[in-house]
């Protein structure tokens, strides 16, 4: 579930049927590891053994769907999220408009129920940064940080990566939480001229993403060697 342009464009349904449309690259390349069926409503959705949930930027949610998704990541479920404060991603339409990606992530009282607040360090530099997450070198732009926040839920979170993710162990179930989602972003890792040398992403962004859903569905922590202190 996302409200960025990973699925569809923002041309609308004329756009997206056009014979020579194509995905986001970074949904093309999801797509080639695993399969993804978008959802709308998480009342409505009914997950399998073994699904996992990526929520990239998703729209507000009801507290019923609140409850829900706490519900279902304690009886055992597996989530990632990536939740940005301050989202810079380009769009058609102007601020204001509700077809535009979320500026900023609505998920605040779900995080406070985990024990943790979504922060946008203030910073007297360049908006846009790399950063050395474990092996993993990435670029994006105004990256937030995980903080801890008293809660009275029963869960525990580890904030890794300089505040950048959170790994939450929510009753028999894990969170995974990157205070991110430009990332995702194709001009933040893709590439121009070193891609056309070398056939290679410039930065692994979604090396990154990818390793996390990993580390998630395999159950393997995230600290040591993967992202460093």
């Amino acid at each position: 579930m996302t409200s960025l342009p990973l699925i569809w464009s923002e041309g609308g349904i004329e756009a997206d049927l056009a014979k020579d449309v194509a995905p986001h690259p970074a949904f093309k390349r999801l797509s080639a590891h695993y399969d993804i069926t978008p959802i709308d409503d998480l009342e409505a959705w009914g997950p399998k053994p073994k699904h996992m949930l990526l929520l990239a930027q998703p729209r507000a949610f009801a507290p019923r769907e609140l409850v829900r998704l706490d519900n279902w990541v304690r009886q055992g479920g597996l989530v990632l999220i990536l939740a940005d404060p301050a989202l810079q991603w380009g769009s058609l339409y102007p601020l204001g408009d509700k077809r535009r990606p979320l500026f900023t992530s609505m998920l605040s009282p779900l995080f406070a129920h985990w024990g943790l607040e979504l922060v946008l360090p203030l910073e007297d530099e360049v908006p846009a940064s790399m950063r050395k997450i474990g092996v993993f070198p990435i670029r994006t732009v105004t990256a937030g940080e995980w903080l801890p926040k008293q809660s009275t839920a029963k869960g525990r979170c580890a904030i890794l990566a300089k505040g950048l993710l959170a790994d939450c162990r929510i009753g028999k179930g894990r969170a995974v939480l990157v205070a991110d989602a430009d990332f995702l972003d194709a001009a933040f890792w893709e590439g121009q001229g070193m891609r056309i040398l070398t056939g290679k992403d410039e930065f692994a962004n979604m090396a990154l993403l990818q390793a996390l859903l990993t580390a998630l569905q395999d159950d393997k922590g995230l600290s040591g060697d993967f992202v460093g202190k």
